[in-house]
C-alpha cells in the first residue's frame, strides 16, 4: 500500500511558501531552514526580503524611512532606538515584524516592514503586529498607565507598479448595510503608512545619501540601459562596508531582470571580487555587443529576405531553377520552400 504522510519537510516547505497558513505556535521563520527542492523564485525573494531587514537594522536607514513618513527635514532631531528583540514572545515570534524602533523616552514605536510585491492581507498584518506591540507595552508597565502606546506603521514597498492594496483594516471589513455613527474614531488602528518607491524620481532618491535610498533606487531600474545609468552613479558612492550589502541588491535585481542562467555570469564576477567599477563597465561592454549582434543579425535578416524576394519574383518569370540558384546562392531546399509558397 502507498502511504503518504504529511512530514516535517512538507509542513516548512508550506509555511515558507505560504506563510500565512497557520504555523506551530511560537515557531518563528528564522527558526525554518531552506530545503533546496523549494520554489527558486521564493528563495530569491526570501534573500532579498532579509537584506531590506539587514539594512534596516542601521538605525541611519530607519531613520530616513520615519522623516519621509513624519514629512520631517533631513537635519530634523529624531533620536529613536531598536526595540525589535523586546517583542519576540512566543506569541509575537510567528507574527514578527521586519523592524521595530521606539522614540526615545515615549511610548511612540515605529513599525517598518519591507514588501517587494502586493500583499492584500496587509492592513490585518499590521492590526496585529499595532496590538501585540501595545499589549507588551502594556505588559512593562504593569497595566498601570493612563494611556497606551502609539504604534506607526511603515510599509516600504520596493516592487514594480505603485501600491494598490488597501490602508486600512476598515477597507477590508465586511459590510453590512448600516451607517456608522458620526461618533465612532478608529484611531487609526490598522491603518498604515507607504513609502513607495514609485513616487519618488531618481534624481530624489539619489539626493538623500542613505543607502537605503539607493537600494531603492537600484531596484526601480527598468531594463539593462537604465541599471547601467543609475549603477554609473551609484557605485562611486558606495562605501567599504557597503559592498557586500550592493552586491546582494544587484544578485537580486540581475536575476530578476535577466533570468538566473544569465545572471549567473555576473554574480561570479562579482562575488570573485571584481572591482565594482569594472562590473558595471563588463556589463556595459557586453550591452553593447549585444545590441551590435541584434543590430546584424537584423540587417542579416533583413538581406535574406530581400534575396528570397528576388527569386520568387524570378520563379513567377519562370526563370530556370539553375539560373535562379546561380543568381540568389539560396539552397536548392530553399528554392523548393519558397515554390511551395506559389501554390
Amino acid at each position: 500500500m502507498d502511504i503518504k504522510a504529511f512530514t516535517d519537510k512538507e509542513y516548512f516547505k508550506v509555511i515558507r511558501l505560504y506563510p500565512r497558513v497557520g504555523r506551530i505556535r511560537g515557531l518563528a521563520e528564522k527558526d525554518v531552514e531552506y530545503h533546496p527542492d523549494l520554489d527558486d523564485e521564493y528563495e530569491v525573494h526570501n534573500e532579498h526580503d532579509k537584506l531590506f531587514k539587514k539594512i534596516l537594522e542601521r538605525k541611519k536607514e530607519t531613520e530616513f524611512a520615519v522623516k519621509k513618513v513624519l514629512n520631517l527635514e533631513e537635519n530634523e532631531k529624531l533620536e529613536i532606538i531598536s526595540v525589535r528583540n523586546e517583542f519576540v514572545t512566543i506569541d509575537f515570534r510567528g507574527k514578527q515584524a521586519d523592524m521595530v524602533y521606539k522614540l526615545k523616552d515615549k511610548d511612540v514605536y515605529f513599525l517598518v516592514e519591507h514588501q517587494s510585491t502586493q500583499d492584500l492581507d496587509m492592513a490585518y498584518r499590521i492590526l496585529e503586529y499595532e496590538v501585540e506591540i501595545m499589549s507588551l507595552a502594556f505588559q512593562e508597565k504593569g497595566f498601570k498607565s493612563k494611556f497606551c502606546a502609539k504604534v506607526i506603521p511603515i510599509v516600504i514597498y520596493t516592487g514594480q507598479g505603485k501600491w494598490k492594496q488597501p490602508k486600512s483594516i476598515v477597507e477590508i471589513q465586511e459590510k453590512f448595510g448600516y451607517e456608522v455613527k458620526p461618533n465612532v474614531n478608529y484611531a487609526g488602528i490598522g491603518e498604515y503608512n507607504v513609502l513607495d518607491i514609485n513616487d519618488y524620481t531618481k534624481e530624489e532618491l539619489l539626493k538623500e545619501g542613505t543607502f537605503l535610498a539607493r537600494a531603492m533606487l537600484i531596484e526601480k531600474a527598468k531594463g539593462e540601459d537604465e541599471l547601467i545609468e543609475i549603477l554609473d552613479k551609484v557605485v562611486p558612492m558606495t562605501k567599504e562596508d557597503e559592498k557586500a550589502d550592493m552586491i546582494s541588491i544587484l544578485r537580486y535585481i540581475l536575476v530578476k531582470d535577466l533570468g538566473k542562467e544569465r545572471a549567473q555570469k555576473y554574480i561570479n564576477m562579482l562575488e570573485g571580487g571584481m572591482d565594482m567599477g569594472t562590473f558595471v563597465n563588463e556589463l556595459r561592454a557586453d550591452r553593447e555587443r549585444s545590441l551590435l549582434k541584434a543590430k546584424e543579425d537584423g540587417e542579416k535578416l533583413g538581406r535574406k529576405e530581400g534575396i528570397f524576394q528576388v527569386a520568387l519574383e524570378m520563379l513567377k518569370s519562370n526563370m530556370k531553377e539553375t539560373d535562379i540558384l546561380k543568381v540568389t546562392h539560396i539552397s536548392k531546399k530553399e528554392l523548393e520552400q519558397l515554390k511551395l509558397q506559389m501554390v
